[in-house]
């Protein structure tokens, strides 16, 4: 059974004086599997109602909203579910093909007897008009957890390693220290694992169970078609092959020396109009949670949100395993067996982007490609208090132009390099990690004496 950290958030969650909760997140990431354990192991009732393979179970919710009133009618289909005040959980699985429940919970916040939990795949999206003005939203009465698949954290556990060791590694990064050849070899082995399996728990298990990556392989294939078929099954035709084939063109879009994502590469015709036509797809793929954004910076002056261009980005696949298996076998012999001659710089951006989305880091970069201050910054975030410029490297290169002049343009506090090799500090003070030590980044934060936010 994987460990995963969302248990621990469920668990603070019934802790407090809280409001239905609604669990986001793309599919198969184990929402549901979590929260169904969650339920058994807190509860002495749990009430399990899915929306997509009990779809009559929807009439409950023609009705009247107020609480009352939906349990009696939710008795009439569940007819063994016990609905005990302070004791039971009632859990509305993939709820956004129900948008009426998805406003009960108002009604549930308000009468406070019964605990609630929603889970939904594609909150953010329209699903062939289902979300309507007779479905408002309740704004204010329900809280929300986004679950992504696992983290490379989550992986460690899931390949047996403990605590105690992931807290050997964290403090010797966090002090800037190498962490030693056993251990570095060790760790540096199964992030090699994390990036051709990813963390999709099924791929995962089956990963670990059977010790074969063409197993898990066909796992990961097929949750790269489920997503497509999503794509088809919640959009009207034309608007399904359009998502589809903007989907299918992140990894070249990756691929190039600008990682830039452009609508025009995705049918190849250069056309002017191409935004115009794919910009809503790619919004869709997003908002499932199938791509990671990350937004281009006009500068580099804080608050970072300010300097976002919103209509330049880069798209990464938020799960490296799914992008891994869209490029193929060669990509993954070639991360297996650390071939340096293929060009994998498009692998490594994109688990740093995945990384940092499961760490709660917002993904930016910087490019500038004229004048003196020309430089190209793959990411930079706020790492705590402070300001950070983050640069991968996958291969034999180790220069870095880029973050050696950009003291000299803007104020930046943390100059990162995340590469092959242990832990060390330059003379010119850029700090070297392992591509690993992205994964544990909040190790790397400086002290903060303050109030929590």
């Amino acid at each position: 059974m994987l460990k995963r950290k969302a248990y621990d958030m469920l668990l603070a969650w019934k802790c407090r004086d809280h409001r239905p909760l609604l669990v986001k997140g793309q599919r198969q990431v184990g929402k549901t599997f979590i929260i169904e354990r969650f339920g058994r192991d807190n509860y002495e009732n749990v009430v399990f109602v899915n929306f997509v393979e009990n779809e009559s179970i929807k009439g409950a919710f023609d009705g009247d909203l107020d609480t009352d009133s939906i349990l009696m009618a939710l008795s009439m289909y569940l007819p063994d579910a016990k609905f005990v005040p302070g004791n039971t959980l009632i859990v509305f699985d993939e709820i956004q093909d129900c948008p009426r429940a998805r406003t009960s919970l108002k009604f549930f916040s308000i009468d406070g007897r019964f605990d609630v939990i929603a889970t939904g795949s594609l909150l953010g999206v329209d699903i062939n008009g289902k979300d309507s003005k007779n479905a408002p939203i309740p704004v204010g009465y329900e809280e929300h957890l986004t679950m992504y698949s696992l983290d490379f954290e989550e992986f460690l556990w899931a390949r047996g390693i403990g605590d105690n060791v992931i807290s050997h590694v964290r403090d010797r990064l966090s002090r800037k220290e190498p962490v030693g050849r056993a251990y570095y070899d060790r760790f540096y082995g199964l992030f090699k694992e994390f990036m051709i399996v990813g963390g999709m728990p099924q791929a995962v298990q089956t990963f670990i169970d059977e010790s074969s990556y063409r197993s898990a392989g066909t796992i990961i294939d097929s949750l790269v078609e489920a997503a497509k078929a999503d794509m088809n099954r919640y959009n009207d035709p034309v608007d399904a092959g359009k998502i589809v084939s903007c989907f299918n063109s992140i990894p070249s879009q990756l691929s190039e020396s600008n990682k830039k994502f452009m609508y025009s590469r995705i049918d190849g015709k250069g056309s002017r109009k191409s935004g115009e036509m794919y910009s809503g797809s790619l919004g869709w793929i997003v908002n499932a949670g199938y791509c990671n954004p990350c937004r281009k910076l006009s500068g580099l002056d804080r608050p970072l949100m300010s300097k976002e261009i919103a209509d330049q980005f880069k798209a990464y696949i938020s799960d490296t395993g799914m992008l891994t298996h869209m490029y193929g076998e060669d990509t993954m012999r070639a991360i297996y067996s650390d071939d340096l001659s293929y060009n994998l710089g498009a692998i490594a951006e994109n688990v740093v982007a995945e990384c940092l989305m499961k760490g709660g880091y917002v993904p930016r970069y910087y490019s500038k490609n004229k004048g003196k201050d020309r430089m190209e910054l793959d990411f930079v975030i706020d790492l705590g208090s402070e300001l950070a410029v983050l640069e991968v490297k996958s291969g034999k290169d180790r220069e870095y132009p880029s973050l050696s002049k950009v003291s000299d343009h803007f104020s930046v506090d943390r100059r990162i390099m995340f590469e092959k090799g242990d832990t060390y500090v330059s003379e010119d003070g850029v700090e070297h990690y392992p591509l690993f030590a992205v994964a544990f980044l909040e190790s790397l934060e400086a002290p903060w004496d303050g109030p929590e936010f």
